[in-house]
């Protein structure tokens, strides 16, 4: 037994020996690097952002675990961070690095990126808009801005790298209505932020001016015009009078009387006569123009006028109807206004009757054409007392023929020739009709047997349909005749009617 422990003795104390001679020591090594703002801490390491301790080196027996060294990342910049490790086998948290020692170097590295998105607001913006709108935009980043995209209606409609601070974004192909707009700004790392949207509104419409009875003619020194803006809206309205050819500038530098408004009537001198243009331009809060341009005439020139028919000055007419006729002419319309003996005026056309009872008399007719001018025609004249009765015993009607000369459309818009013939003193009427409102009319007084040679001259409104069929004979080429059918009514002394009509034709 004792023989056996020495032996174990012996025995334990030569293991030890042995392994003693076996140990050896491990040498090791760790390099660090740190992209971007940021630093590497750890036994023995402080790297980065200008710290230049990136190695550590470190030594252990063989029979023993490597040591592990732990590093820990802090951002030396605002707004950055750690985002990624290289060679990191274990990672407490995102901020913490173990890393065991080895015989081989090993390199550990750490990433620090930007990931604060930038600020972006916009800080004024134009609420309503024609072709664009104006936005004020105001950012800021912990680097920098690198680029800015305007949104309309969740849309980016434009881009910019630079001058950020004021922009305007087309809405020249908007429709109208209301649109929204926002703001996104971008730093060099791909972060956005994105701002609060906003509502403004895309206006085409230019505003409606209206000219409340405007003059189409005038014989004035000056001439007034009022306008009415039914819809409101008007943000700035310019008149000017311009001779018609002409163009002046609206708003003129040079004339302060420009500017107008719906509050009163615009007035302003006219010097010659001729066609004159009022011009009137007004705007809306966005830039959307009305232009309206009237015409209107300065004449300061009475019509042409003359008696065409009806008894002369100071004259005597027999008991009955008396008829005046009358020629008139002027560039513009006219109204015509027909006095007998100081009464009451009324409207007349190129002629006028009365039954008048013997005794003096006096006709009137004033012309006014649409400037204003007048023209007056007067004569006064004289109706016998009619003459004794006739003779009971006389019951023949007279004899009554027409005859017409040959003659056109043309010269019948000047005066129809007509002839009438009656066997005894007769007086009355000769109607002459045809197609599309065509008509004559004229008085007959024979004071014995005898013919009486009639120029019936018509009114203006059967003149313009009788220059109408020369102008459609003349485009199409073909001579077309009017049919006109006369009719007489004569009464001879004892108050016998004769009658006669006649059928004829004027060539076209």
């Amino acid at each position: 037994m004792k023989k056996f422990l020495t032996t174990a003795i012996a025995l334990m104390a030569f293991l030890s020996v042995a392994q003693s001679a076996q140990a050896a020591t491990v040498e090791g090594s760790i390099d660090v690097i740190a992209y971007g703002p940021g630093k590497l801490t750890g036994p023995g390491i402080d790297c980065g952002s200008g710290a230049t301790d990136c190695a550590e080196s470190a030594s252990w027996d063989d029979g023993q675990a490597a040591p592990v060294a732990t590093l820990t990342v802090t951002a030396t910049k605002p707004g950055y961070e750690i985002t990624s490790w290289g060679n990191c086998p274990t990672r407490p948290s995102m901020s913490v690095c173990q890393v065991p020692y080895s015989a081989s170097p090993k390199q550990v590295i750490a990433w620090f990126f930007d990931v604060q998105p930038p600020s972006v607001f916009i800080n004024g913006y134009t609420p309503k808009g024609r072709d664009f709108v104006n936005v004020q935009v105001q950012t800021s980043d912990n680097d920098k801005v690198t680029k800015v995209e305007y949104l309309l209606d969740d849309e980016v409609v434009l881009t910019k790298t630079s001058d950020f601070g004021m922009t305007d974004i087309d809405t020249s192909q908007a429709t109208e209505g209301d649109h929204t707009i926002q703001v996104r700004a971008w730093d060099d790392n791909h972060n956005s932020t994105l701002s609060v949207q906003h509502t403004i509104e895309v206006d085409h419409t230019a505003p409606r001016v209206e000219l409340v009875d405007p003059v189409a003619a005038t014989n004035g020194d000056s001439v007034s015009f009022a306008l009415a803006f039914p819809d409101g809206g008007v943000w700035n309205s310019y008149c000017a009078l311009q001779k018609k050819g002409e163009t002046k500038p609206l708003p003129d530098p040079d004339d302060e009387n420009t500017y107008c408004w719906d509050d009163a009537p615009y007035t302003a001198a006219v010097t010659d006569e001729g066609a004159w243009e009022f011009v009137v331009e007004a705007t809306d809060s966005v830039g959307n123009e009305t232009r309206v341009v009237h015409e209107f005439v300065v004449d300061r020139t009475a019509p042409e006028a003359a008696f065409t028919g009806g008894p002369d000055e100071g004259s005597e007419v027999g008991a009955g109807e008396v008829t005046f006729a009358w020629s008139a002419n002027d560039g513009l319309p006219l109204t015509q206004a027909c006095v007998w003996d100081h009464g009451e005026a009324g409207e007349c056309d190129g002629s006028a009757t009365g039954d008048l009872a013997p005794g003096r008399h006096a006709f009137k007719v004033v012309l006014t054409d649409q400037a204003g001018n007048q023209t007056v025609l007067a004569r006064t004249f004289t109706v016998k007392e009619p003459d004794a009765d006739p003779d009971p015993s006389d019951r023949t009607a007279p004899a009554v023929k027409l005859v017409a000369p040959k003659q056109t459309v043309k010269t019948a818009r000047k005066k129809l020739r007509l002839k009438v013939r009656c066997n005894e003193a007769c007086s009355g009427k000769v109607v002459v009709k045809g197609k599309r409102g065509v008509k004559f009319s004229g008085r007959v007084s024979l004071a014995k047997a005898g013919v009486a040679k009639l120029k019936l001259r018509p009114t203006a409104k059967v003149r313009r349909r009788l220059a109408t069929i020369s102008t459609r004979a003349l485009r199409t080429g073909r001579s077309r005749s009017l049919a006109l059918t006369a009719t007489a009514n004569l009464r001879d002394l004892a108050g016998n009617v004769g009658k006669a009509s006649l059928k004829f034709k004027v060539g076209a």
